[in-house]
């Protein structure tokens, strides 16, 4: 009986030790062999993904979310139960196929990026377990607005409308006090949980408030869960040119890792995704792009990395991981680009709809429409803006790279200016303000109704701009015109200012080295009879404010230098990801951008401390001398053709 219960026991464990060798060998063909998916963790054996505030100065903003705001970290944790993502099953899928594969650890990285982090759930289940156990009511949707407030003036097309007038009971909203606040409770009211920012003056096309009252004086908190909650007047004074509008932000449950077709509505990058999604076989995060017939883009295998545990503080305390599920962290490309993140979020976010149309109350938008629309579509969108910045950096760039090595170097420097970039300056401002591209400016290139025309002639002309005959100008002033405007018919050709840009600096250029610097400055104007302690007072300040421009460019450019090599190069500047340049640049202006105002109030007012209308005046007069000796000066009205070899 003994030798039989031996032999059994025995029988046992040889098969338990054969089961854990089988199942030991299949585990690792799995991550060996093909049916294994490389994933790069974000922290190594021994630690836990923890996201916690930024301890950082950040450059937050109050409508957009740059993802700056909470930062990932590698911790040691007793609580939190240990990541087994690594060996794990992942249900992963190609266009429409999916299978079941192993997650294998390739690496560990954590982005580390100071700008545009984002975080994204990722489903290790497969389609069938994601059924499992659910029914309609998991499904999250966004309720019909059967309210008593809707939006209008705008179409939308087929989608959600999230901008437009503001309407309630069908009556438009007058925009006397409208503010952000009064935007916010609007679109959570109409399901745009992200908020949104106020528009006046009809922005989307005129109301009608002349002959019925709407809404008037909304004063809202913020806190109301519909506009008809918030403190108001029913009657109003309004015309129709004051209706109230809102622009939603809209919800989105994904982001795209590439600009090219970025969703820049999207400002959560420090929120997780709602919505899971999966890997490719090949270790990659496809994230769906907004719109029919755009292409998923792509994060590659290594450009994230993913952890099946996390603790949170903050907004991220209460979260927990749902089975079944893992984070994925990453840069986003356009978010965490210092350049790309201040235009978008900055600049370009506070346009409605994140693009820019023609508009002629809005000063500058149809110049902006006239040279970065390239798809002739009447309006500019963030590739477009984007694309005309980086150009506008480039020819910059491409000026102070005074070797043309395509670097700059650790002593770049402003002090001495070259023509090349007073004439490309000068073409650039042709580009953008001459309207009808006739190479010529005039008041026929300003917006309508910019100037009055007085005597309604059809026809305005720079008696009616100045109120006052040119030739009834001061002197100088006059002959300043005349030598800018050979022709004297009111309108500046590109010629015309390029020879005149010419001439300042043939004049200016003392050592005939196509370059000029504050030295040469005060040599010309000491040639134009400026007193001695004026010429002193210019020579403070302009010494003093090209120190500060030297400071603030060589702080940059030393910052953009990723390398290391003290060669920065074009892409490292438009690609610099650390904002702490910024902060930095800003502190150094503030602190130090006024260091004398008496020096300035001198140059103007002949005095430094109290204000005396005589020395005022008799101060004018001197620069109104200056400025006419130096206009008759003999070299700027005789420049060679060949002045610099510029055209």
């Amino acid at each position: 009986m003994g030798t039989h219960l031996l032999l059994t026991i025995m029988s046992w464990l040889y098969l338990a030790a054969v089961s854990c060798l089988l199942a030991a060998s299949c585990h690792g063909a799995a991550l060996s062999g093909e049916d294994a998916v490389g994933v790069s963790m974000c922290c190594p054996e021994g630690r836990v993904l923890k996201i916690v505030k930024n301890p950082a100065k950040t450059l937050g903003g109050w409508r957009k979310n740059r993802g700056d705001e909470y930062i990932p970290k590698c911790v040691r944790s007793r609580r939190a139960p240990k990541d087994t993502l690594d060996g794990s099953p992942i249900a992963v899928t190609d266009d429409e196929d999916e299978k079941l594969m192993v997650v294998k650890k390739t690496g560990v990285m954590l982005p580390s990026c100071s700008l545009g982090l984002k975080y994204q759930m990722i489903s290790l289940k497969t389609s069938d377990s994601d059924a499992e156990g659910s029914g309609s009511e998991d499904v999250e949707s966004v309720p019909e607005n059967t309210q008593r407030v809707r939006l209008g003036d705008y179409s939308c097309g087929r989608g959600k409308c999230n901008k437009g007038n503001v309407y309630v009971d069908d009556k438009p909203v007058c925009d006397d006090d409208w503010d952000d606040n009064d935007a916010e409770v609007v679109c959570r009211e109409l399901g745009f949980t992200s908020g949104g920012y106020a528009t006046q003056e009809s922005y989307f096309g005129k109301v009608d408030l002349e002959e019925q009252s709407g809404f008037d004086q909304v004063r809202c908190s913020g806190r109301e869960s519909s506009l008809v909650d918030c403190r108001h007047e029913t009657f109003d004074d309004c015309g129709d040119s004051e209706g109230a509008g809102v622009v939603c932000y809209e919800d989105r449950d994904y982001s795209e890792p590439s600009y090219a077709e970025y969703d820049y509505s999207n400002t959560e990058s420090s929120k997780p995704s709602a919505a899971a999604l999966r890997l490719t076989s090949a270790g990659q995060l496809l994230m769906p792009t907004p719109g029919e017939g755009l292409p998923n883009t792509t994060y590659k295998a290594g450009e994230f990395c993913m952890a099946g545990v996390f603790e949170g503080e903050g907004e991220w305390g209460p979260k927990e991981m749902e089975e079944g599920e893992a984070i994925a962290v990453m840069c986003e490309p356009c978010k965490s680009e210092v350049l790309c993140s201040t235009l978008l979020l900055d600049l370009f976010g506070s346009f409605p709809g994140n693009e820019i149309e023609g508009d002629e109350r809005s000063f500058g938008t149809n110049n902006v429409v006239l040279l970065g629309d390239k798809d002739a579509d009447g309006k500019v969108n963030f590739n477009e803006f984007k694309a005309a910045v980086d150009d506008y950096v480039k020819k910059l760039f491409d000026v102070l790279d005074s070797d043309s090595d395509g670097s700059l170097d650790e002593g770049v420097s402003i002090k001495s200016l070259s023509a090349k970039l007073f004439l490309q300056v000068l073409d650039e401002l042709f580009l953008f303000f001459d309207v009808n591209q006739d190479d010529i400016m005039s008041v026929e290139d300003a917006p309508p109704r910019t100037f009055r025309d007085r005597n309604d002639d059809g026809k305005i002309s720079l008696r009616e701009v100045f109120g006052v005959s040119l030739i009834n100008l001061p002197a100088p002033l006059y002959r300043l015109y005349t030598t800018l405007d050979k022709d004297k018919n009111e309108k500046i050709s590109i010629e015309e200012a390029t020879n005149f840009i010419k001439g300042v600096l043939h004049t200016i250029d003392q050592n005939e080295d196509c370059s000029i610097d504050i030295d040469e400055f005060i040599a010309a104007l000491d040639e134009s009879k400026l007193p001695k302690q004026f010429q002193l007072a210019v020579k403070l300040l302009g010494e003093y404010y090209f120190e500060l421009g030297d400071f603030i460019l060589r702080q940059f450019v030393a910052a953009a230098d990723t390398d290391g090599d003290k060669k920065t190069t074009l892409a490292e500047i438009i690609g610099l990801k650390d904002p702490a340049v910024l902060f930095s640049i800003l502190s150094v202006a503030e602190n130090m951008g006024m260091p004398n105002y008496s020096t300035g109030s001198f140059l103007i007012s002949g005095a430094g401390g109290r204000w005396n209308r005589e020395k005022e005046q008799a101060t004018i007069e001197m620069w109104l001398n200056v400025l006419y000796d130096f206009v008759d000066n003999r070299k700027l009205q005789s420049v060679p053709a060949d002045f610099c070899g510029l055209e």
